[in-house]
């Protein structure tokens, strides 16, 4: 009798253990889709709008690399979508093509600002722990030449006995001197699911 309990003990082990988490290659994680914003979902986003804006007539005619700063990005969907996230995945690209150059010095809700820009500055001038031929001199910092903004937001609709969500992406590049739009896009992610499926 032990012995089955002892069997049976080790059954029900084994199969819990086969099910914990496993890993997902993301090349093969599309089977796991859901109604809300995903891996994928913000990969496609990235990828279509680096491709508009390197396109652009205004960034082929870059003829030096531009200071970028990331002004403010609104979600407004039911999701929580990390816009820091985001906004790097996007501005990484930019950078790699050798036309902008980005600042933490400041920004918008987009991304964060480096604090230690500002708190280096303050605490070692005039302190004399430091070096001061080592200290960071004054008129240093770039000033920034763009701005990029974004907002995303949804649509919920149901269609044919099954629900659609329509997120769009708009972001938006201006030229910080003169105020004007240089470039933008429109991306869109759209997914139909059951009705049971939520988006948020």
């Amino acid at each position: 009798m032990s012995k089955v309990i002892v069997a049976l003990v080790g059954i029900v082990f084994f199969s819990a253990c086969n099910n914990g988490p496993e890993y997902v290659d993301s090349a093969d994680s599309r089977s796991y889709a859901s109604m809300g914003l995903d891996y994928h979902d913000i990969e496609s986003v990235v990828e279509k709008s680096v491709d508009s804006l390197l396109s652009s007539g205004y960034v082929q005619n870059i003829k030096q690399p531009k200071v970028l700063v990331i002004s403010d990005i609104i979600n407004d969907t039911m999701q929580n979508v990390d816009v820091e996230q985001l906004s790097r995945k996007i501005t990484r690209n930019m950078r790699n093509s050798g036309k902008f150059k980005l600042s933490l010095a400041i920004s918008g809700t987009g991304t964060s600002s480096d604090k230690m820009i500002d708190s280096v500055r303050k605490q070692t001038r005039g302190n004399e722990e430091f070096d001061q031929y080592s200290v960071i001199e004054k008129g240093q910092l770039k000033g920034a030449q763009l701005s990029l903004s974004g907002k995303i937001w949804q649509k919920n609709v149901k269609v044919n006995g099954k629900q659609r969500t329509d997120y769009f992406f708009l972001l938006t590049l201006v030229d910080l001197a003169t105020g004007e739009v240089v470039w933008d896009d429109e991306a869109n992610i759209i997914k139909v699911g059951s009705n049971k499926s939520v988006s948020w």
